[in-house]
Formats: structure tokens, C-alpha cells, sequence
């Protein structure tokens, strides 16, 4: 950081600190206490945005509320949760949510309340681990709601897909949530820090938590934003030049009966229960017991999802019968999980094909799938909750295994007793 923005930080940082003071003095209830804290929390994570704002401010003699407004301003029109779609807005698609990676007020008031070299040595060291935060394109994510928040309020073509399968609210749907963990886990200040180490030491723990949990939401809801770039014709990315997310969103909004069959198909097989339990297979026989076994025992989950889309599943998600495809699938998980209650009656035969898993998620059926087989990638939630392993990397994991056990001298027909008893 140059000299003079080092300078006009420093100002505006004390501008806004005389003013929180003094209306802590004259209104200790104001609202304004609020914006305080989100805002110079912007300020001191993102100085260089504000760079001009602030020297045009000392200039003229802004006050604290005068520069306070003005940031907010300017993430207003950034975030657009008004839907309105105008630049600067981030949005890919206007029932989104604009959601910071890493929260403007991850450390609190501690950054603000240091001085102005520890602030800047702490937020150089915090940004080399974890990259900027603050209203930077590079920390502005277009999100889903469905994985934002439990109880935040579902908007536009998102809301009518989803009510079109009976869920109105994000807390429907078994998608990890980028806002899991809130409060003073990832906004409380760092009490007692005055060094910039203090500060790094005790914010690194927020930003790491945060980054998990909204890395979770992506990465679960990206094959629908891939859909939706196969829709749009371009690739979603947070560097999106405004004319680029303009055009995006046009074309996106001319297609609504394309975007909601995605969002359906996509979002489908996260929908918990009225006990809990994902309805992956609705019309199905003992669904939600086979939802309980198949927790029990993922790997023979896997095993018998694996079994039921090598044939019928493949056969139906190439037709694009999705909901079919994933019964069928949920009954192939039934199969290979099944160990007890109403479903003992079916022999665990699946546990034999096991060396197939890891050649079957890797070849020619993933191609299918990708294209929509629900009952697949619910299972792989399931599995993935479990175990903390994925399908692919449950059969991945049996292949090496059995690979290391050739090599300790077992022969087929061991291996293939061992796979068969799991013993």
C-alpha cells in the first residue's frame, strides 16, 4: 500500500471511529451502529476500492454517517438484492444471492481498532493465505439460494422451480449451507489483540471455517451451474465482466422453462423429509427405511448404485427419465445395503461386484449421469455424509485394496471371498 491511500485509510478509519463514539454518546440504539461496523469492516478489508471516495471525503469534509452511506451505496448496487439486474451487479441470475466468501466483518472490529502499520501487515499476511475479502469480484459469489442460507427467502425462476417439487424454503433441501456457521465464530473480534500477529492468529480460524462451508455449497451446487452455463453459452466465474453477466442473464431469462428443469433435476434429490431423511425415494417401498440403511452401510450403497446404473438407470437418464433413473438407483442402493428391518429379506449380493465401483464411476456411465442421473449423485451425498469418502472414491479405495492384497500373495478366489464376507 502506497503512502497517500495508507494516509486516507488512516483518516477514515478515525472519521468513522469519532462518529461511532459519539453516537454511542447521543443514541446508543441507533441502527446506524449497525452500518457502522458492516461498513468500516469494508473499508479496512478492501481500502483500495475506496481509494477516491476517500480522498474526494477529506477534501470536502465528509462526515462519519456521510462516508459510512456512501460505501454502503456502493455495495448495494453490487449485491442488487432488488433483482433490478444493472451494473455493478454480480448476479449470474437475478434470484441469486450475492455471497461474500469471506464475510466483511470476519475478525469484527479488530482489524479497525489496530493501528494503521499492524492493520496493514495483518491484512497482507491474511490475504496471502487466504486472497482478498471484502466487495472484490474475486470474494462476490452469484449463489444459489438453495445453498446460502436455511432460512433465507427463495426469489424468482429459483422459487417457482423449486415450488414445483414442494419446497419453499433452502432449509428443505439437504445442501450444505455457505451461512452454517454465524455469529461470533466467524464476526466476533479478537478480543485483547492490539499486535497484527494477535489478529492473524485469531481471525485465521474465521476465515478458514467460512471457507469450508461456502466451498461445500459450491461444489455441491455446481453441477447446476454448469447446466446453467450450457444454457447461457458462457462459463460462470467471478471475474465476469459486467456487459458479460448482463448478456448472461438475458439469455438465461429468455430460457425459464430450460433453467427450471435444471434447478428441478439438480436440486431434487436434496429433499429432506418430514423426519429428516432425504426423499430419494419417493414411491418406493420402506423408502425412508431403506434412506436409514443405506446410511448404515454406504459402501454396500455404493456398491448396489453402482449395480442398478450399470442397466436400467443409464438406460433411463439417457432418455432423460431422471425421476425414474433415480428410483431405479435407489432400489440398486437398497440392494447392496440392506442388512436389516423390512429389507432383510434381500441378500446383500452386490458386496461381489465390488472391484466394479471404481471402473464404472470413471468410465463410459459417468457421461449419462452428468447429464442428470439424480438417484447417483443423492447417493453420493449419502455416502459422502457418512464416510467422507465420495462413490468414486469409495470404489477407488477397493481397487487399491485389492491391489495391495494381490500383492501380499492373495489370489482371486480369496479376493473374491473377502469382498463377498467383507471379512
Amino acid at each position: 500500500m502506497d503512502k497517500e491511500l495508507a494516509q486516507l485509510e488512516e483518516w477514515g478509519v478515525d472519521l468513522i471511529n469519532n462518529y461511532e463514539k459519539e453516537l454511542q454518546r447521543t443514541d446508543p440504539k441507533s441502527s446506524m451502529h449497525k452500518r457502522i461496523k458492516r461498513f468500516s469492516g469494508e473499508l479496512v478489508a478492501n481500502p483500495e476500492a475506496y481509494g477516491e471516495l476517500l480522498e474526494l471525503g477529506r477534501s470536502q469534509g465528509m462526515t462519519g454517517p456521510e462516508l459510512v452511506n456512501a460505501i454502503r451505496r456502493i455495495e448495494q448496487g453490487l449485491l442488487d438484492e432488488a433483482g433490478k439486474g444493472k451494473a455493478p451487479s454480480r448476479k449470474q441470475m437475478l434470484s441469486d444471492v450475492i455471497h461474500h466468501f469471506y464475510a466483511q466483518r470476519t475478525g469484527g472490529d479488530t482489524l479497525r481498532r489496530l493501528g494503521q502499520a499492524d492493520r496493514q501487515q495483518a491484512r497482507a499476511a491474511l490475504r496471502d493465505e487466504f486472497g482478498r475479502w471484502g466487495n472484490v469480484p474475486e470474494n462476490l459469489r452469484s449463489l444459489f439460494r438453495a445453498g446460502h442460507l436455511n432460512n433465507d427467502v427463495l426469489k424468482g425462476i429459483e422459487a417457482e422451480a423449486l415450488a414445483e417439487i414442494g419446497v419453499t424454503s433452502p432449509g428443505q433441501l439437504a445442501i450444505p449451507k455457505a451461512h452454517t456457521t454465524k455469529g461470533k465464530a466467524v464476526t466476533g473480534d479478537i478480543v485483547g489483540a492490539t499486535t497484527a500477529q494477535e489478529a492473524i492468529e485469531g481471525m485465521r480460524p474465521q476465515f478458514q471455517i467460512q471457507g469450508k462451508e461456502t466451498q461445500a455449497a459450491i461444489d455441491v451446487t455446481q453441477p447446476l451451474m454448469e447446466d446453467l452455463d450450457k444454457l447461457a453459452g458462457s462459463t460462470y466465474t467471478t471475474d465476469m465482466s459486467d456487459a458479460e453477466l448482463e448478456v448472461r442473464r438475458k439469455v438465461l431469462a429468455a430460457k425459464p422453462e430450460e433453467v427450471k428443469a435444471a434447478i428441478k433435476t439438480r436440486l431434487a434429490p436434496y429433499i429432506v423429509g418430514d423426519r429428516g431423511t432425504l426423499k430419494l425415494f419417493g414411491g418406493v417401498p420402506f423408502g425412508e427405511q431403506i434412506v436409514e440403511t443405506v446410511t448404515k452401510n454406504p459402501a454396500g450403497a455404493a456398491v448396489g448404485a453402482l449395480t442398478a446404473v450399470d442397466t436400467e438407470s443409464v438406460k433411463l437418464a439417457r432418455e432423460g427419465k431422471y425421476g425414474e433413473a433415480a428410483v431405479q438407483a435407489g432400489t440398486g442402493a437398497a440392494v447392496g445395503a440392506v442388512v436389516e428391518q423390512a429389507l432383510k429379506r434381500v441378500a446383500p449380493t452386490a458386496m461381489r461386484i465390488m472391484p466394479q465401483a471404481g471402473k464404472l464411476v470413471l468410465g463410459s456411465v459417468a457421461a449419462p449421469l452428468a447429464a442428470g442421473a439424480a438417484g447417483f449423485q443423492a447417493l453420493d451425498v449419502i455416502t459422502t455424509a457418512a464416510t467422507g469418502k465420495t462413490l468414486q472414491e469409495t470404489g477407488q479405495a477397493a481397487e487399491q485394496t485389492k491391489e495391495e492384497l494381490r500383492q501380499q500373495g492373495m489370489s482371486e478366489a480369496q479376493l473374491r471371498r473377502r469382498f463377498r464376507t467383507r471379512r
